[in-house]
């Protein structure tokens, strides 16, 4: 006789466990496979990871996976939220519809493909037809829990539950495996006139993500570039947040920076240890700038009388490089691991991250490095902002994106939006975060 399964942190059983049928069709099968959820499996054989993020980080966890397991749980994240709220799909795939699914409630799975899955439990609705083919970020359903409300199965509470399974049914901590598997994760934008509320960038294609991000305003459209398996991508709110592909390839690290020239839209990436400059007038063509030997964190670009300038990190020290010079990239002598920059007037200004800690300077001060008292910054972003002579500067610490004025002695506040990398425009006076 099969021992029941363990109970779920939110009172219901796991939803895929071998089931005698599977066993016998194990049998069926031959020696050594089995059909877990429908999917055969076999030992040792390799199985591609599935690009994973994660949608649920504006959510507090109310049961982390340690509290499912000491409460004899298979395995879950619980995140509470209220009945109804949206619920994206953590990752492309195929979904199913499960109602009634016992203790677990109304039941999404995500097959990704290649055996691996995402379960979303407890839910009050679901969003699609079986067998829908989703992006990552496509609503496929919404978010239930309440006690004896229908699809809650034995949840006694608004929440959701998460959980991935591997092609062997074993099931998988969701933000483990994001973070044994990184990639792009899920852009929010914040207004400065809505209280800083952080809402999913997300197109008809699915999710905008990220892991390096750069943004422009081009006469009131706002786009954002993305870097995401090395390639870059392109969103403008005039098209409803659709991301296309820019053809661009081979970017590294989280290295990104974008400029408006006069209304053509250009691109700075880091490919193959060298900065690279791609321009909306040549089809994103590509092309080698010749700056050299720097580093995939972090790289700046701004404009000043039409002269086209590039900030980037080499051995340490942020070096400068301009196209009116044919990008002789020269030394500031300001080091730093991440830089941003701005221009006030005629005058080039560099925030540098260095140590945890925010250092200015000015390109009339000779670069003089001037401590702005901002200090115990732990992300690695860096972002900058002039808005009618008003300095800004934007960085992570804690999965917290903080915001701090030259208005007010350079205070750092919390913005209370989550991403550990940020960009930052201004649109009609109001003031934008994008974060992932």
């Amino acid at each position: 006789m099969r021992q029941k399964p363990p109970i779920d942190s939110c009172g219901g059983e796991p939803v895929d466990t071998l089931s005698r049928r599977a066993l016998l069709r194990a049998g069926v099968l031959g020696a050594g496979a089995m059909s877990v959820g429908g999917v055969l499996t076999l030992p040792g054989t390799a199985h591609a990871a599935p690009a994973i993020y994660h949608p649920f980080g504006g959510y507090s966890i109310t049961c982390s996976w340690e509290c499912h397991l000491a409460r004899g749980s298979a395995g879950g994240v619980d995140f509470g939220m209220g009945v109804g709220t949206a619920l994206p799909a953590c990752g492309a795939g195929t979904v199913q519809n499960i109602a009634y699914n016992g203790n677990a409630g109304h039941t999404v799975t995500i097959h990704h493909g290649e055996g691996w899955r995402s379960q979303y439990l407890h839910l009050s609705q679901f969003s699609l037809a079986n067998n829908t083919y989703v992006g990552a970020g496509t609503i496929v359903g919404l978010s239930g829990g309440a006690a004896g409300a229908p699809g809650s199965g034995s949840s006694t509470g608004p929440h959701l539950h998460w959980h991935m399974l591997d092609p062997n049914g074993n099931y998988v901590n969701p933000l483990v495996y994001i973070g044994s598997n990184p990639g792009g994760r899920q852009v929010y934008e914040a207004a400065s006139n809505a209280g800083w509320r952080a809402l999913p960038v997300s197109g008809s294609g699915g999710a905008v993500m990220a892991s390096g991000l750069a943004v422009i305003n081009v006469s009131g459209t706002k786009i954002i570039y993305s870097s995401n398996g090395g390639q870059i991508f392109e969103a403008a709110s005039s098209t409803g947040w659709r991301n296309m592909s820019t053809g661009i390839q081979g970017a590294q690290g989280t290295a990104l920076a974008a400029l408006n020239l006069n209304g053509e839209k250009l691109i700075y990436s880091v490919v193959g240890g060298y900065v690279h400059e791609a321009s909306s007038n040549n089809g994103w063509r590509n092309l080698n700038s010749g700056i050299g030997g720097v580093g995939t964190s972090s790289i700046a670009a701004i404009a000043l009388g039409g002269v086209k300038y590039v900030y980037s990190i080499v051995g340490g020290y942020v070096h400068e490089a301009h196209s009116a010079n044919g990008w002789r990239n020269l030394n500031t002598g300001v080091p730093g691991q991440a830089v941003a920059a701005i221009t006030l007037g005629t005058t080039k200004i560099l925030y540098v991250l260095n140590g945890g800690s925010v250092y200015e300077a000015a390109s009339n001060a000779g670069w003089a490095n001037v401590w702005t008292g901002i200090s115990g910054v732990g992300g690695g972003s860096i972002a900058a902002l002039n808005l009618a002579g008003e300095k800004l500067i934007y960085t992570t610490s804690g999965n917290y994106v903080f915001e701090a004025s030259s208005y007010n002695g350079w205070r750092n506040l919390n913005s209370g939006v989550r991403g550990s990398t940020a960009a930052v425009l201004s649109n009609g006076g109001v003031k934008l975060i994008y974060a992932a």
